[in-house]
């Protein structure tokens, strides 16, 4: 998006150098070893990216802001990343094992966040996860909100229910975590569950990761 183009040399300078990695590392620890997973909206590839690569995983960087995917080839030269915009996804589908999506969605109207999920469900695998972050409030104004970042005004977006969401694209909300001030984090993931596999991962707090991994757990984690 243009906004981030304009903003995309300043950006590596204010964003912290842990935004996101511990909440991201966590549910991909989760899975096998080089497992392909999508991080949608990836810009610059630090640190979410660069995290994921590092923990051996083989990772596709998406992001529409041509500014901020110079900045992920330089600092990524060997992670394949795409200029596209997730609301018409390039991929094949079932092509990932997972997605991540942190400080994106939430830029998109309710109808773009519906065609946004809808393709992130397409591409994913059954029984994968998804977490990402966003806003969630009961009654949101469609029109949003303003904000700016480095002088640069930009749009946020509200929905009602992330729940109701998720399953119209055959997603189910498994948790979610708010770290006040910061970021919410929605973890969702793909129909149907593998029965040795069941939804019950879990997000809480804690000292060194905020996502207490918990597969054998309970599966009724919903947001009410």
């Amino acid at each position: 998006m243009l906004e981030y183009d304009l903003i995309a040399n300043w950006y590596s300078t204010d964003r912290g150098a842990t935004a996101g990695v511990s909440e991201a590392l966590a549910v991909a620890a989760t899975l096998p070893a080089q497992s392909r997973m999508l991080d949608v909206g990836c810009g610059n590839g630090v640190p979410i990216t660069e995290a994921l690569v590092n923990a051996g995983h083989r990772v596709v960087g998406l992001d529409s802001s041509a500014g901020m995917l110079a900045h992920f080839r330089a600092n990524l030269p060997a992670t394949p990343v795409v200029r596209a915009d997730v609301r018409d996804c390039p991929f094949a589908s079932g092509s990932f094992d997972a997605a991540i999506s942190w400080g994106m969605l939430f830029h998109l109207p309710r109808s773009d966040q519906d065609r946004a999920l809808a393709n992130v469900s397409r591409v994913l695998k059954p029984g994968a996860p998804f977490l990402f972050t966003a806003t969630e409030i009961e009654g949101a104004d469609e029109g949003g909100i303003t904000g700016t970042m480095n002088g640069v005004t930009f749009h946020y977006y509200a929905v009602a229910s992330y729940r109701t969401l998720l399953a119209a694209h055959g997603m189910a909300l498994v948790d979610v975590h708010d770290e006040p001030g910061v970021s919410t984090y929605y973890l969702a993931r793909k129909w149907p569950f593998d029965a040795a596999n069941p939804p019950g991962t879990k997000l809480s707090s804690s000292h060194s990761a905020r996502i207490v991994v918990a597969l054998d757990g309970p599966t009724d984690h919903f947001r009410q």
